[in-house]
């Protein structure tokens, strides 16, 4: 039974309990017969500028004698509270003043639970944070903005002076002006749970001073853009981090593959993490480059793991930890034309959920990078796969470095029966040698349908396998049986050499 059944069948039961019949309740009081999308309405509806007003309409009594919502339990009343409230949007923070505008009674049933039903005060960009903060009981605090004007900035200056109170924190737009908030931000925030800073106008460096060095109930921590050298030190005090997002790391603010594996490796309730540097320039030196590890650091909870940057970073990172959990891992390579991961299939092959056989290959060519995906089609979470991206234009590149990650991911392919290509918007045309692709297509040993999703992925790949012939024709895809294109003409015939060396070999491939 999901949260909504046995919230309905909850209020349904409540008001049986009333001593009254079901056909002497308004059918907008009932919920017991209420359909999911219907409910979804009446969240919407109570989020919406009229909330309040709607809320009004639908709790006024009848002239008839008939039991109505406003005749339920308190403890009834605060369970419809906290369902309407879970859902992520439209947020509790916009929903909850208008309960509390409806009458005194709800008022006081809401402040009276604020705790549970987890009241927090939302300052925006249309927020008058001083006005709200006199009128409003001490809750806790959440500030969002996402533009700047001198008002703004006030309004987020009064609302960072309330530190003990402030929860989360969420800064974002190319105009912030960080570096005045970041000056009043050096005091401890013992309350902070979420912070996110997104690079603004001028950046500046964070000091081993930001949140006076610690924040001890941070659960969720973004920063893009954001320069802050001394993290690994200001982590060690976030043993509840769960989320932690570290994406265009500028080069002024480069952390050390070493330093950042000590640094996770403390976060023992780490559950997602993504790490990405602005600049191909920010990469070990290879000067100081050490041999991996007797031991490596476990991360015993991580889930879904997301890296941007050269392979050099990874494979030195990887090197140092292993992630028992891991069920999604996406690797995007800057430009680069050489790949040698040693690591990294030695850091899947540690993660059970990364090995279990994938059945199923994509790739797939963007003007400006090319993806490759691997997943198993028995497996009904999207979040079980396992990606790489290269970040380069031409399609020469793009198929030689999938062809270099292939080459040393054969633990992997061995069991993919059904590979897909395409390509999404156009393609650069150039002159490409066939082994080029031949050699991308060579470790797919397994693969029994190759499937062609774009004529001009075709007209690059069908020549490659045209004209094979003898042992070559069934050196590449061995195991292949059916080659879908997308150009197929009913009436046309594939005389090809491939085709027809195969058939003579007992291994024919069909043409759809």
């Amino acid at each position: 039974m999901n949260p909504l059944q046995r919230t309905r069948k909850l209020i349904s039961d409540v008001l049986s309990s009333s001593q009254s019949r079901s056909n002497d309740i308004p059918r907008y009081y009932s919920l017991s017969n209420t359909s999911p999308s219907k409910i979804h309405k009446i969240r919407k509806r109570i989020g919406s500028s009229k909330g309040s007003r709607w809320i009004r309409r639908l709790c006024r009594i009848s002239e008839s004698p008939r039991v109505t919502i406003c005749s339920l339990p308190d403890k009834v009343l605060l369970d419809i509270f906290e369902f309407c409230l879970s859902d992520d949007w439209p947020p509790r923070e916009m929903v909850w003043p208008k309960f509390v505008h409806v009458c005194q009674r709800w008022r006081y049933i809401i402040f009276a639970s604020s705790l549970r039903l987890d009241l927090r005060l939302l300052c925006t960009d249309r927020t008058p944070v001083r006005e709200m903060l006199d009128v409003w009981p001490p809750l806790p605090i959440e500030i969002h903005y996402f533009s700047v004007d001198s008002q703004v900035e006030d309004n987020v200056m009064a609302a960072l002076e309330h530190r003990n109170r402030v929860r989360g924190i969420s800064l974002r737009g190319k105009a912030f002006p960080l570096e005045n908030l970041v000056a009043v931000m050096e005091e401890p925030f013992p309350e902070l749970e979420s912070l996110s800073l997104h690079k603004g106008g001028t950046v500046p460096v964070l000091p081993n001073t930001f949140l006076g060095g610690s924040a001890p109930r941070l659960r969720y921590l973004s920063l893009a853009g954001i320069p802050f050298p001394t993290l690994p030190q200001f982590l060690l005090s976030s043993n509840d981090l769960l989320y932690l997002s570290l994406l265009k790391i500028p080069h002024s603010g480069y952390i050390s593959p070493e330093a950042m594996a000590m640094c996770i490796s403390a976060l023992t309730s780490l559950r997602y993490l993504s790490i990405g540097f602005e600049s191909p320039a920010s990469h070990p030196d290879p000067t100081n480059r050490r041999p991996p590890p007797l031991t490596r650091a476990v991360l015993p909870t991580l889930i879904d793991f997301d890296f941007r940057g050269v392979s050099e970073y990874v494979e030195d990172l990887m090197a140092q930890i292993d992630a028992p959990l891991l069920h999604r891992l996406e690797i995007l390579f800057s430009n680069q034309l050489v790949f040698d991961i040693q690591q990294v299939p030695r850091f899947i092959g540690h993660a059970p959920a990364l090995t279990m056989p994938y059945n199923s290959a994509n790739i797939r060519i963007y003007a400006d990078h090319v993806e490759m995906t691997f997943w198993a089609r028995s497996r009904s979470s999207i979040n079980e796969s396992l990606s790489f991206k290269i970040l380069c234009r031409a399609v020469d590149w793009q198929v030689s470095s999938v062809a270099q990650i292939c080459n040393q991911l054969s633990f992997i392919l061995s069991s993919i029966d059904q590979l897909n290509i395409d390509n999404i918007g156009s393609i650069q045309q150039v002159d490409m040698d066939d082994t080029q692709w031949l050699e991308l297509l060579q470790p797919f040993t397994a693969v029994q349908t190759l499937q062609i999703l774009s004529d001009d992925i075709e007209s690059l790949v069908v020549p490659a396998l045209r004209g094979l012939s003898g042992e070559l024709a069934t050196q590449v895809l061995p195991a292949l049986e059916e080659l879908q294109l997308s150009a197929y003409r009913a009436s046309q015939r594939y005389n090809w050499p491939f085709i027809i060396a195969r058939q003579r070999s007992d291994h024919p491939v069909i043409v759809r």
